[in-house]
């Protein structure tokens, strides 16, 4: 425990003099930054990679991103020592990371981060590294001028989508982006089928594919319809109600072939982003069916449609009845991730 605090404290002094700019490192070239990315269907990892390093004991650097095309995920800095949890302040990331004890630094190339990203849109999505601060294994500092940039280009997510069912429907650019995206997929004759009704297991799969999952383990389900499951759409299913975003039915099952309904989706979606309260004054909401929506289901639809998560049919019905469709849903789920 004294190991630990003593280590955190060093850290925090070494911060300290990274803010306070001491004389800068001696090297025979100057040192730079430089991003490079892979992408894995929705997913982009973006390495931060320092060159011509000399004697780097640690290291400090703002990473600045595209909120717009891309979601933080996770970061990750330096192979052995100390860390902070990264900083995330809007499309801001503050990375910091220091080695422990009186031991040389690091000289060369060294990976000095991982940062995972979500890709919202398709397009390319900029990102920068500035406000760099390198410090030796004397406390010394450099790197203040040091600075990179990097485009994302459309990369995996950009394929072309040659969906034969969907030319001029309502959701098209929705569901061509999803499918960009890789959390969704048309089927194996080459059409999506956006009409097709949705059931609870594959709203599941849909939500938590497009959110990512948090890579836990989760407990074996105890609904009595357990077994009924998907075997392709358990593991969602278990995460789905491990997150507290989908539950069973007072009769102890969770009917994962059941077509799920509007107000259940709204529901779904707004738990999904772990909102501490729901509006409770659902009379603002302005649907010609409102009444008609149940009284569990009311804070929910209010919030999902005063976030802009899901709007009314035709005729202003929020249908809370209705089974929600393939693009319905893939529309709420973008809408979504876009919250995040």
């Amino acid at each position: 425990m004294l190991k630990k605090f003593a280590a955190i404290l060093g850290f925090v002094m070494i911060l300290g003099w990274l803010a306070s700019g001491t004389s800068a490192l001696a090297a025979d070239a100057d040192p730079f930054i430089s991003l490079k990315s892979t992408s894995s269907g929705s997913e982009v990892k973006i390495v931060v990679t320092g060159e011509h390093l000399k004697d780097l004991y640690a290291y400090d650097f703002m990473l600045t991103y595209d909120a717009q095309k891309l979601a933080y995920q996770s970061a990750s800095a330096g192979a052995s020592g100390f860390s902070i949890d990264p900083i995330v302040n809007n499309s801001d990331i503050r990375i910091a990371h220091t080695k422990v004890g009186k031991i040389a630094g690091d000289n060369g190339t060294l990976e000095l981060a991982v940062v995972k990203f979500k890709r919202l849109q398709t397009g390319a999505a900029e990102l920068s590294i500035h406000d760099v601060k390198l410090v030796d294994s004397k406390l010394n500092t450099a790197g203040t001028n040091v600075k990179a940039a990097f485009t994302v280009g459309k990369g995996s997510t950009s394929t072309e989508v040659t969906l034969e069912d969907i030319k001029g429907h309502w959701a098209q650019d929705a569901i061509i982006q999803a499918v960009q995206q890789g959390w969704i997929t048309g089927y194996s004759n080459g059409i999506f089928l956006p009409n097709k009704e949705v059931t609870r297991a594959e709203f599941a799969a849909m939500l938590i594919r497009a959110m990512g999952t948090d890579g836990g383990t989760h407990q074996p389900l105890q609904f009595t319809d357990a077994k009924q499951i998907p075997t392709w759409a358990l593991a969602y299913v278990e995460e789905a109600v491990s997150r507290s975003i989908m539950n069973g039915y007072e009769n102890g099952a969770f009917g994962p072939n059941k077509l799920i309904t509007r107000a259940e989706m709204a529901a779904m979606a707004i738990r999904s982003l772990h909102v501490a309260e729901v509006a409770k004054d659902s009379s603002k909401l302005s649907f010609a069916d409102s009444s008609l929506i149940p009284a569990w289901a009311k804070p929910y639809a209010a919030e999902a449609a005063q976030k802009g998560i899901m709007n009314g049919r035709s005729g202003n019905l929020f249908a809370p009845s209705a089974h929600a469709t393939r693009a319905e849903a893939v529309v709420v789920i973008l809408a979504l991730l876009q919250q995040k």
